[in-house]
């Protein structure tokens, strides 16, 4: 990468009319490495797209800084690790993208905090445990869960039947017990 070229020209950056970054859009670029955690550092990211690379690793806690943050989609790589629980502090993030990937561990009780304005949660395809959470009922906004393919168990949660935008539930494909709750 040529220094001399200032970085709100280089590929897939975008930058506000003052300098900042708030837009990655790297998407199907064969990146590889892992995600680092100075991404945290970029407090005026509205979106970060980093999907269909070859990113390794874990997620950085450091997301959690993005405080403005609409969109992260890391989709489609081989990231691996848990789900920090720090996202739960992107209050303004609208898609969380993270299927396709090697990610295990429970799925965090704090995306319950991302009440106001998560629209589509997709966490399919990836190698979670655990129960889904009841603080997912807290979405009031979703309209798209998607936790297919993983390795949940426990019963499905009543509290998603509060979801009273939810068009979209996909949940098979895991070890869930119990029925479908009637709310």
């Amino acid at each position: 990468m040529d220094e001399t070229v200032p970085h709100c020209n280089w590929y897939g950056i975008y930058c506000t009319d003052d300098g900042y970054v708030n837009r990655i859009y790297l998407p199907n670029n064969q990146l590889i490495g892992s995600i680092p955690s100075e991404v945290g550092l970029l407090y005026k990211l509205r979106f970060l797209q980093l999907s269909d690379n070859q990113l390794t690793g874990s997620i950085p806690s450091e997301v959690g800084l993005l405080s403005v943050l609409w969109g992260l989609q890391l989709s489609d790589n081989q990231l691996t690790g848990s789900i920090p629980s720090e996202v739960g502090l992107i209050s303004y993030v609208w898609h969380l993208y993270l299927y396709n990937n090697q990610l295990s561990g429970s799925i965090p009780s704090e995306v319950g905090l991302l009440s106001s304005y998560l629209t589509d949660l997709h966490l399919y395809n990836n190698q979670l445990t655990g129960s889904i959470p009841s603080e997912v009922g807290l979405l009031s906004v979703l309209r798209g869960l998607h936790l297919s393919n993983n390795h949940l168990t426990g019963s499905i949660p009543s509290e998603i039947g509060l979801l009273s935008r939810l068009y979209i539930l996909h949940l098979d494909n895991n070890q869930l017990t119990g029925s479908i709750p009637s709310e």
